[in-house]
Order: C-alpha cells, then structure tokens, then sequence
C-alpha cells in the first residue's frame, strides 16, 4: 500500500513538473546559444571549447579509418546546466551538453545521462538523480528545442543513429582531458568555488 502512494506520489510530481515545463518552453528561443562564461566573454577560451567539443564529436563518430567522421552542423553551445543554476556541478553539464550537441545512437544518449548523473552526485548529492530524470524526460531527439540530443545539427528531428561500436564517453572525455579543462575554466571564474 505504501509502494503504492509513493507511486501515485512520483507520477503526480511527473505530470505537473512536464506540465510546467511545457508551458514554460513556450517562453523559450529555439535558438541554442552559448550564456556561460568565460565562453561569451573570453574568445580564447571560447575557441578552446569548441575545439574540445569537436574532438569529442570526432573521437564519438569514428566509424573506420576509411571514414570520415561527420560533424553537427552548428557550432558548439552551452548555456551551462539548462533551466537549472550554475554551480559546482557545471562542468558536469557543459560536458553533457557536448554529447547532446553531438549526438549519435540511444544508448549514446543514456550513457550521457548516467554520466551527468554520476558527475553531479559527486559534486551535490543527489542532486543527479534530479538532473537525469529531467533529462531522459526533455532531452530527447524528437523534442524542438534548443538542447535536444542531437542540437547541434540543422536536420530535426534528427531521431537516433544507428549503433555502431565506439569508445565510452567517459573514455573519450578523460582522454582529451575535457573535465580538467572545464573545472579549470570556470574555477577562475569564480562560477566553481575551491
């Protein structure tokens, strides 16, 4: 009985919680653009994340030496952790929007939330339990808006690509060293507070 209420409980603070989003999405541009600093006021470091987020995107689509890897049509963006405050946990967003940006197959994008999850209960505790609800719930393909899987190319709804065997998210942002640069980059900002 008690399962039960709990049940009742959690699907009525779904429901108004979509409810809520939808009618605030009529509020929102469907234009992605970048709102974080330093990345709107500091050009070299700007350049840089895109420059990460296009070796990430690469490093995700390699099919096979003979192929090159395709690229989202828009440059990278990132407005930090969408609809949510900034805080310790931002680079934990940033680079979960660099997989939304890039897109790819479904369990590219399940992989991804369970990484901004993991990521953000490191940093605030269970806090990505909230976060990774959200975002399997208004992150996905089909959705017009500016932080969709896949925004970053013009092509809507994109949907998902077809699986093909790549490297681990994880893998590939810890290779290419994206969180030491994020958690860098926004230390000295003062956004991250040591």
């Amino acid at each position: 009985m008690q399962n039960d209420r709990s049940f009742i409980q959690l699907a009525k603070t779904l429901i108004i919680s979509a409810t809520l989003s939808i009618v605030l999405n009529g509020c929102t541009t469907m234009v992605a653009h970048t709102s974080l600093e330093p990345y709107t006021t500091d050009k070299q470091k700007r350049n840089s994340l895109e420059v990460a987020a296009e070796q990430y995107c690469r490093a995700k689509n390699a099919r096979s030496a003979s192929q090159a890897p395709s690229q989202p049509d828009y440059l990278f963006t990132t407005d930090g952790c969408t609809r949510w405050f900034d805080d310790s946990w931002t680079p934990c967003c940033v680079a979960h929007d660099m997989a939304y940006w890039c897109g790819g197959t479904e369990e590219d994008r399940k992989e991804s939330d369970q990484l901004l999850m993991q990521c953000t209960n490191q940093k605030r505790r269970f806090l990505g339990y909230l976060l990774y609800a959200s975002v399997r719930i208004f992150g996905g393909p089909w959705l017009p808006t500016p932080w969709r899987w896949g925004y970053g190319w013009k092509d809507w709804p994109l949907g998902y690509e077809t699986p093909v065997p790549t490297e681990p998210a994880t893998e590939i942002l810890n290779k290419l060293n994206i969180p030491a640069l994020l958690e860098k980059d926004l230390t000295e900002t003062g956004l991250i507070r040591k």
